[in-house]
């Protein structure tokens, strides 16, 4: 018996070089919870009950005013001057914590600084096209197969009604649970373009707040937050621009990164930036243009100055920035529908892409000049030096370098630690423990893009298809942590056969939209008792590695979705890695990805001993049993009995048999063997072969 080898170290402690003490162990409380309400059937069921029993209490809603053509109807009026948690944001990301908040009688408020919801994309993207998929259709009829279609709706926020509902089936519980009853809008509805218009999401959040009726306090710009004591809690106070002040117990930012980068360059004043440069298209008719970053925003820009300009050139703020994302799977990378400038580039018309220029390593600057015809232009140089290819000059120069947290509205006792303090990627981002709080601010919280700090440059958690999930996850830690409510998404398997287990496994993966979306960052877990199981969905992976093993549990089983080696940061290669059930582990696809953990003697947390992967499919709906469900209930059967040979090790071992078996023929001649499972062993001629 060996246990799994596996070639890199597994995402949940990937970057967290720190002890495990030093995280909230979130998951310690879930997974007691959990086999708690195994045995006793009722944790929580009065805060459950409290919390129905508040929502049916409200005022019946009328379908024609949820649905009312005003703006920004004013749901948060009434409230006083605290609320025991408070929002900050009512872009997608705000509102999606809210909904959930809304719809399980919290008592919370959203401050938003505009007078509408949605305030950051009044403006953004500047040139109106979004860059999320709308992929309406499917081939599937959304009531059967809401959740699976959802993998392709990159903009629509979830039903509040999903943090309880659709536990383990296909639909997202898209009923919501407002007292008129009716769907919670989708976005799809909203617009017919595969690559919509920011004004068409402007409508979408606008009645997506009317329909959850959020309490959204507008034109509440937070200007000062500090630490407040709430009776024994440590609390916060916020103050606006305009003098007014609320208190909370905890708080919650929901903002973008609100402060565009601007780099220490001389010169850097003579460039437009990305937040307010001029969007029409003859603005920049027969203009030389200097566009400094390589990301979305950049060519979103050079983009909409290319059709009018003499020529664009663009430079990268540092060597080798231009990541595209079909060969990194990263959605923040450059896109396909922004790239047309890489046409004009490699065939040679005139516009041109630098990625060896290092912006912020090689001392560059811009200063004015007069050309030898005496026309006004800005000059770019590096390092006191001049390249040639600059040497014309520049009538416009853009900057689009990206954005930062704005934390300077955060007193210094409540400021929070950024990635970049601690040596973490994604520098510009708060870091955050596992249940998505402060490592050094407590009570204080990260939703919405702002929850991207734990999978900057791997997963989707900065997007809306990412962290309308890390908000459900967010939801689910609070009210179990805050109010002892169970973790809604939980249930109890009848049976805790190899069968039984894979199969409910094998439903989630065909189509859950959270795990697609959230790879490598969120996972379902399988608590496993002596007879009896819990199943629970979506919770963060990193809490795996950091929690102590209840000792109630025997076995702890996880699903989660990642590319592999090769696919992940790969090199775009567009064919699949394997077609062999028993080589699934070279999938290099998004695919589903089974480990096993035991409790560690030495140190109480679950320690990995398999891991195991299902084959990449075409269609990702692993819906074959021979390929999908088969070889999944064989390993958790041999997980049960002891079993912890890895993927690996079970193919070379069935190479070394072939080989032993080799006539003498087949050694001289060389041979080629295909096993059903396996696939094909070939085996070169060996010279003097006896």
């Amino acid at each position: 018996m060996t246990r799994t080898k596996t070639s890199k170290p597994p995402p949940a402690v990937r970057g967290a070089g720190r002890s495990h003490t030093l995280w909230t162990h979130a998951l310690t409380a879930v997974l007691a919870a959990a086999a708690a309400a195994a045995a006793s059937r009722h944790l929580s069921t009065a805060a459950l009950a409290s919390t129905h029993r508040l929502a049916a209490s409200r005022s019946p809603v009328n379908e024609s005013e949820r649905l009312q053509t005003e703006d920004a109807p004013r749901y948060a009026e009434h409230l006083g001057s605290y609320s025991e948690y408070i929002i900050i944001g009512a872009g997608p990301g705000g509102m999606q914590l809210g909904a959930f908040m809304e719809d399980g009688g919290v008592d919370y408020r959203i401050v938003e600084r505009g007078s509408r919801v949605g305030t950051f994309w009044e403006t953004y993207p500047r040139h109106d096209q979004l860059i999320s998929l709308n992929k309406r259709y499917t081939s599937r009829p959304r009531e059967e197969f809401d959740e699976f279609n959802l993998r392709h709706d990159w903009n629509s926020l979830l039903p509040a009604a999903a943090a309880a509902a659709g536990v383990g089936g296909r639909s997202t519980g898209a009923r919501g649970a407002r007292g008129g009853g009716g769907a919670s809008p989708r976005f799809t509805d909203f617009s017919s373009r595969m690559f919509p218009a920011r004004e068409e999401y402007l409508a979408y959040l606008r009645a997506y707040h009317r329909f959850h009726r959020l309490k959204v306090q507008f034109e509440w710009e937070v200007a000062r937050v500090s630490r407040r004591r709430i009776g024994d809690h440590e609390g916060f106070a916020l103050q606006s621009s305009a003098g007014r002040f609320l208190t909370c117990k905890y708080l919650i930012v929901a903002t973008a990164l609100g402060r565009p980068y601007v780099p220490d360059m001389e010169g850097i004043e003579l460039a437009d930036g990305y937040e307010s440069v001029d969007v029409r298209e003859e603005a920049y008719k027969d203009q030389r243009v200097l566009v400094l970053g390589l990301g979305n925003a950049a060519f979103e820009a050079a983009g909409r100055a290319q059709a009018t300009a003499g020529y664009v050139h663009m430079i990268g703020r540092s060597h080798g920035g231009l990541k595209q994302s079909y060969f990194t799977h990263y959605v923040g990378d450059l896109r396909a529908v922004n790239n047309g400038l890489l046409d004009t580039f490699f065939l040679k018309s005139l516009d041109t892409i630098d990625v060896d220029t290092d912006l912020e390593g090689r001392n560059c600057s811009l200063a004015r000049r007069v050309s030898p015809g005496g026309k006004p232009e800005i000059d770019f140089g590096c390092g006191g030096g001049h390249n040639p290819s600059y040497r014309e000059g520049y009538d416009r120069v853009i900057r689009c370098l990206g954005w930062v947290f704005e934390d300077r509205l955060f007193e210094d006792a409540v400021k929070p630690t950024l990635n970049r303090d601690l040596g973490l990627l994604g520098g510009k981002y708060p870091a955050l423990t596992e249940s998505y709080e402060s490592v050094n601010v407590k009570n204080l919280y990260f939703a919405g893009t702002l929850s991207h700090a734990h999978d900057y440059k791997r997963s989707a958690g900065g997007f809306v298809h990412g962290f309308r999930y890390t908000a459900r996850a967010l939801y689910r830690l609070l009210r179990l942590s805050h109010q002892g409510v169970r973790w809604e998404g939980q249930r109890e398997l009848g049976s805790t056969a190899a069968h039984s287990v894979a199969l409910a496994l094998q439903r989630r993966f065909q189509s859950s939209s959270g795990l697609y979306q959230m790879f490598g960052e969120l996972c379902d877990a399988v608590l496993m008792r002596d007879a009896s199981a819990t199943y629970m969905e979506e919770v963060p992976l990193r809490f795996i590695a950091h929690s102590a093993f209840p000792t109630s549990l025997r076995l702890l089983l996880t699903l989660h979705m990642d590319y592999g080696n090769k696919g992940h940061n790969g090199r775009g290669d567009l064919s699949f890695a394997t077609r062999e059930v028993g080589r699934a582990h070279y999938s290099q696809f998004l695919h589903p990805i089974l480990r096993a953990y035991e409790p560690s003697a030495e140190s109480g947390l679950p320690s990995l001993v398999s891991e195991f992967h299902i084959i990449e499919d075409l269609l990702t709906t692993w819906d074959v049993d021979a390929l999908h469900l088969k070889p999944l209930e064989e390993w958790i059967s041999r997980v049960y009995e002891g079993d912890y040979t890895s993927q690996e090790e079970r193919l070379t071992a069935r190479f070394k048999e072939y080989e032993a078996n080799l006539t003498r023929e087949e050694r001289r001649a060389g041979a080629k063997k295909v096993d059903p499972y396996f696939g094909a062993f070939t085996f070169p001629a060996v010279k003097g072969a006896m």
